[in-house]
């Protein structure tokens, strides 16, 4: 498990990378509770909101099944570096139980962002989150950030992955949510 790794230092035998892991993503999807989940987050706007991802790679398509928020706002002193700063604790406990509950099918596969006032702002802003996240080893290939926001009236998203130093844009799938009117 990522968590593990990560805070840890538990690195568990890792078998070799299949073709089909091997192949780069080109789109995440998410769940319907996933989507439902984000869709919430956007009706509680006035900050900056951030959280952890739980899915699996399926050949060039990241399935995001569960999200999370990053933990409770007053753990984090400095609101500015808040989506970032995650707590291991946090992280690690729901790890565990995505883990105990899906036989270690589920795994952390990144983080999603939305913004003080809920609208999905501009790509330039995006990729200033990417290079932050990336310096501290939240995103690469396989591990990727999601800004979401409302987007012509509908829960929209984007993400983007970390690859050998550049930033690559995937296709992001939410569906379409419709905001309440």
């Amino acid at each position: 498990m990522r968590a593990q790794q990560r805070y840890l230092g538990l690195l568990a035998a890792q078998p070799p990378i299949s073709d089909e892991d091997a192949v780069p993503l080109e789109c995440v999807s998410f769940s319907r509770e996933a989507r439902h989940y984000l869709q919430c987050q956007l009706y509680a706007p006035g900050r900056l909101r951030g959280g952890l991802m739980f899915g699996s790679k399926r050949g060039d398509t990241l399935d995001v099944r569960f999200v999370s928020p990053m933990g409770y706002p007053w753990w984090y002193a400095d609101s500015t570096s808040a989506p970032l700063d995650l707590d291991e604790r946090y992280v690690l406990g729901w790890s565990d139980c995505l883990e105990v509950l899906h036989g270690g099918e589920i795994d952390w596969v990144g983080n999603w962002l939305a913004r003080p006032n809920s609208l999905l702002g501009d790509v330039a802003e995006d990729l200033i989150w990417l290079g932050l996240g990336a310096e501290k080893g939240l995103f690469d290939d396989r591990h990727v950030l999601v800004v979401v926001g409302w987007g012509e009236g509908a829960l929209t998203g984007r993400a983007y992955a970390h690859d050998l130093g550049e930033f690559v844009q995937i296709s992001c799938s939410l569906g379409a949510i419709a905001a309440a009117r």
